[in-house]
């Protein structure tokens, strides 16, 4: 009885509902896209009214006979809705030159963008203690006219999906919030196109900021200027295009651009302003000439519990590439039961920002119909059948199952995986090296893999090899053992931990300085706190240098030796953020500080152990923006051990200068020879500035100038004990400035990205400057890739 109750209550106020107000959506009289935030007044009643949510969609009262829409950029429009005989109402494009206009001396639209940028921190729902809501996101890829394509891969595609999109996922989330900065979303349903169990889950307002408040909005890792920012007056052009009465408030319409000969990243569009706490109720904004990747990003606010602004609906449109500029992602994120001030506690969330429950992939349809915000259109519907025959066919589940593998850099295979990253490698003391390494999958055992790696050395005509038996214990700490054997290369300079692995590393071409060494290993690894990864592990080598060299020990000249030492390692990211994507925890790029430190502690005696001494290093990576000047990037690095050890135990390979590879490598000294300076301790702060595009913010040469300024200070105890190897100390200061020009040229890459090179010098100076002139300078390049 009492659901029969349920469904009649449902019908009587759907049917109440109806007979009271009516549903009709906006539209651009040229493209039919909805057109957002559109200001509707009741002309029977004064000062009242609505507005067009993103998806153009408005109601108004039966009761209600003629309504006056108006909106930024289209011709006002009055409506006599006895007259209307359909839902949709277009709107007809109007040119509209943005010039601020002068009253009295003040733009009247600045006194409303100052006094919204005073109220910044009480409307930016970043600064409450927490809350919670519920989000259904929809993203989808799709192409539009490629006709002056016709022979481009998009042309072919529009065939293939003309009559749906390219790809289309729904999520269903529930998002809290505890401030300063813990978030997590559980994701209680996905589906995407093509795919039966999708191991990955794209959110719509994951791609754009959550709210318009930073004064810095990040969109594709690009930093662009807040039009709501302190002295943001001074970079924007604002002009107050409507000032509409509502009830009790006022809604201030303004539309703001760049101004012109700027130096940073700008946007461009349409704000509402409430007076009622001098809110953002809505902003449309465009990214100005953003390069390959166009943005576009819509925000609709609501005012929660008569207190709080808080978002409500979150569109975005990315763009790509140029030749790509009709192919493009659309988001829609709708947000719900919104609940403010909720009781969270810092251990009700996990470490990792997102979560992706075990029968997410497993709604039904009668699930999606009942949760879904926005209903699937014919459009969209066609998308999932198209492209979901395809994936059955195809078996795109399978090949989804590939991903965590591959970001690893491995093939997997039945039973064995093929690690990629020992195919190739390059330095100046091995030459060209070449390799294979194969490893046990979860086809054999889910969480341990056995197996080992063989590579040669084209120059120096040497075998290296090693294997090891690897546990992975805990999927949420990221607990792992590995167990090794390394007959290989460490190049002096470094813990024993840090052989060069990455085929692109460009300082590891230039190694030249190299200790042989046999090794046996046991490492852990795990995810100790929020933001805190630990290691700790137990190694002990039989060292052999491959360079001229004798160590005093005891009144003899010794040249191998046995280093047996516990390490431990401890990384701090400040405000971390860890997304799970294709079943693999991503760690986020940020420009907040990162700290690490790494303690060896010599045993000897053990296993043959020659030494006995603390080995401690530090480092500080930050990066952070100063408003109108540009980017600033800066390590501190510093170093110490407490004993007289070999040469190949000590600090050094901090320099980067090789004249048959001059490229620029990010913090190593670009005047400093590779192994010009031996220390046991040291100081070093790498710093760069980059100016942004200061000559010129529009084209396809655009360079960023970048300000280096490197410096270094270290010491040596008892120098004369090492023999037969040149070296200098640093006692004395060692200082470096540099001037770069990145992105002079850029080298449009299949209309897709850009491939830029820069040019730049780099001079040492002071008590370490050489005799002869051209010595003290270093000409580099630079490589940089990029959608701008």
């Amino acid at each position: 009885m009492k659901y029969l109750t349920m469904i009649v209550l449902f019908i009587f106020c759907i049917k109440i509902n109806s007979q009271t107000s009516k549903k009709l959506t906006l539209i651009d009289e040229i493209t039919e896209k909805a057109v957002p935030f559109a200001n509707i007044l009741f002309n029977e009643t004064k000062y009242k009214g609505t507005t067009s949510d993103i998806d153009g969609v408005f109601y108004i009262p039966n009761t209600v006979s003629e309504i006056t829409i108006s909106y930024v950029g289209y011709e006002t429009k009055i409506v006599e809705l006895k007259y209307l005989n359909t839902t949709i109402i277009s709107l007809k494009p109007q040119d509209s030159e943005l010039d601020e206009v002068v009253l009295n001396g003040e733009n009247p639209a600045h006194r409303i963008i100052k006094l919204a940028t005073k109220n910044k921190d009480i409307n930016n729902p970043k600064k409450l203690e927490s809350y919670t809501y519920k989000a259904y996101d929809k993203i989808y890829l799709t192409s539009q006219d490629n006709s002056k394509t016709k022979d481009s891969v998009l042309s072919k595609l529009d065939k293939l999906f003309e009559e749906s999109h390219l790809f289309i996922t729904e999520t269903i989330t529930k998002h809290k919030y505890l401030k300063p900065r813990l978030t997590e979303d559980s994701i209680i349903a996905t589906k995407s196109s093509g795919f039966k169990e999708p191991n990955f889950a794209l959110l719509a307002n994951s791609l754009q900021p959550f709210s318009f408040y930073e004064d810095h909005l990040v969109l594709f890792e690009t930093n662009y200027l807040n039009p709501i920012s302190k002295e943001s007056t001074k970079k924007y052009k604002f002009r107050l295009k409507e000032e509409i009465i509502k009830d009790a408030d006022t809604l201030f319409v303004i539309s703001f651009e760049p101004k012109a000969n700027r130096n940073f990243e700008g946007l461009k569009g349409v704000l509402t302003i409430n007076s009622n706490k001098y809110a953002v109720q809505s902003v449309d904004a465009t990214t100005v000439n953003s390069g390959k990747i166009g943005y576009t990003i819509q925000q609709k606010y609501t005012f929660v519990d008569d207190q709080y602004w808080f978002p409500e609906q979150l569109n975005f449109v990315m763009t790509l590439g140029s030749e790509l500029s009709n192919m493009a992602y659309y988001g829609k994120s709708y947000i719900s039961d919104i609940s403010l001030f909720e009781p969270l506690k810092s251990k009700d969330f996990s470490l990792a920002s997102n979560i992706i429950s075990e029968d997410a992939t497993k709604k039904s349809n009668d699930f999606w119909k009942l949760n879904r915000r926005d209903t699937l259109n014919s459009l969209e519907q066609r998308t999932y059948a198209i492209l979901d025959s395809i994936g059955k066919k195809k078996n795109f589940d399978k090949a989804l199952s590939y991903a965590p593998k591959l970001i690893e850099g491995k093939i997997p295979l039945k039973y064995i995986d093929v690690d990629m990253n020992q195919l190739f490698r390059y330095n100046n003391y091995e030459g060209f090296r070449t390799g294979i390494g194969l490893y046990t999958n979860e086809d054999i055992l889910k969480n341990v893999s056995v197996g080992g790696y063989g590579a040669y050395g084209f120059k120096d005509h040497t075998w290296k090899y090693g294997y090891g038996i690897y546990f992975d214990f805990s999927e949420e700490r990221d607990f792992t053992v590995d167990v090794e054997y390394k007959n290989d290369l460490l190049e002096t300079g470094s813990f024993s931990g840090d052989r060069i692995k990455s085929t692109i590393n460009q300082r590891g071409w230039i190694a030249s300085q190299m200790d042989a060494t046999e090794t046996y290993s046991i490492k852990t690894n795990m995810k100790l706190l929020r933001n805190v990864d630990w290691s700790f592990g137990f190694n002990t080598s039989n060292v052999s240098p491959q360079y001229d060299y004798a160590f005093g020990q005891n009144g003899s000249l010794i040249t191998n030796y046995t280093n047996t030492e516990i390490q431990f390692g401890l990384t701090y990211r400040s405000q971390e953020k860890i997304t799970n994507m294709f079943g693999v925890k991503i760690t986020e790029p940020s420009d907040k500080p990162i700290v690490n430190l790494l303690y060896a502690r010599g045993l000897e005696n053990t296993f043959d152990g020659n030494y006995s001494y603390n080995k401690f290093r530090f480092t500080l990576d930050h990066s952070f923006i100063t408003r109108g000047l540009g980017k600033t990037t800066y390590r501190l690095d510093l170093g110490y051990i407490d004993k007289s050890l070999p040469y190949g135990l000590l600090f050094t390979g901090e320099g980067s200068f090789d004249r048959s590879i001059p490229f620029v490598v990010t913090n190593y000294f670009q005047t400093m020879r590779p192994y010009e300076f031996l220390s046991d301790k040291y100081a070093s702060l790498f710093t760069s500035h980059n100016f942004g595009r200061l000559f010129n913010n529009k084209g396809k040469i655009a360079p960023e100038v970048v300000l280096y300024n490197n410096f270094s200070i270290g010491e040596l105890g008892d120098p004369n004990n090492h023999q037969f190897v040149n070296f200098k100390t640093k006692e004395t200061l060692f200082s470096e400035t540099g001037l770069m020009l990145q992105n002079l040229f850029k080298l449009d890459v299949h209309e897709m990205f850009y491939l830029g090179f820069g040019v730049g010098g780099f001079y040492r100076y002071g008590f370490h400057n050489l005799d002869t002139s051209k010595d003290n300078f270093a000409f580099k390049y630079g490589l940089q890739f990029g959608f701008k």
